[in-house]
């Protein structure tokens, strides 16, 4: 009883810090952009975050997500180049099986104790309604797994690298409400890179430190201020009777306050 008011208390503070992060806050990986034509000058951005992001998994996860930083730069040919620190808190593990909970950890796209990313969009076609670019997305997650045994190390750096499509398209717009829904998809390729320790340690050896896969992220905005996005994605060189060896899906709310 004690460990569980323990945790409650500790998921408590968390959820009043984000809430209080979340008034002065903006940003997320995917911004819906129409503009086509080229602007008159490069831009350089820096946001404190103002979005409060809400995700379960098919792996029974339930988290919380702020965008602590962002620094985001875009430049008069529509190439984009963002830096995004996260942070992500599960309030809730569905799973006893200590092994997929740190799995969630590792297939969730936005997660981590701590995350950095880096997404840069090169165009390929853009129109007033819908544009193409090519999607490169590099990044590091610091993960925080189960106690372990003999006073080994508790947590673990997962780097990545996704390579992919993305296609956004405006859906309707009504100036006289200045209200706009777009959609997004962003379908890719991923690599991760772990040490060996780790992966031994957390994963049992069932998934290689340079382990590959694919991955799919589609969503809605709307006025770019509420999103709901669904994100896919699963390892394709586990073993096959491993029970890493799985699609994982996440359903994703975004509020930008």
């Amino acid at each position: 009883m004690l460990q569980l008011n323990s945790f409650c208390h500790k998921n408590l503070i968390w959820l009043i810090t984000l809430i209080l992060y979340c008034q002065f806050t903006s940003a997320q990986l995917l911004e819906p952009d129409f503009t086509s034509e080229k602007r008159e000058e490069n831009s350089f951005r820096v946001h404190l975050i103002r979005t409060g992001i809400i995700g379960i998994s098919s792996l029974q996860h339930f988290d919380l997500t702020a965008e602590l930083l962002k620094f985001r730069y875009d430049t008069k040919n529509g190439v984009y180049l963002g830096l995004t620190v996260f942070s992500t808190r599960t309030i809730w593990m569905g799973n006893k099986e200590d092994t997929l909970n740190t799995f969630d950890f590792l297939m969730n796209p936005i997660g981590g104790t701590v995350h950095g990313n880096i997404l840069s969009k090169i165009p390929l076609k853009r129109s007033k309604v819908k544009n193409s670019n090519i999607g490169l997305s590099i990044g590091s997650k610091w993960i925080q797994g189960p106690q372990a045994p003999n006073f080994k190390s508790t947590s673990f750096f997962d780097h990545y690298l996704r390579l992919g499509w993305i296609h956004q398209r405006l859906l309707s717009e009504d100036a006289l409400t200045n209200s706009s829904l777009s959609f997004w998809a962003f379908p890719y390729l991923q690599l991760h890179q772990a040490s060996e320790e780790s992966r031994r340690l957390f994963f049992k050896e069932q998934i290689d430190p340079q382990a590959y896969g694919y991955g799919l992220e589609i969503g809605i905005a709307y006025n770019s201020q509420l999103k709901l996005s669904i994100y896919g994605q699963q390892l394709l060189n586990t073993s096959p009777e491993s029970e890493f060896n799985q699609f994982v899906a996440r359903l994703v709310a975004a509020y930008r306050f």
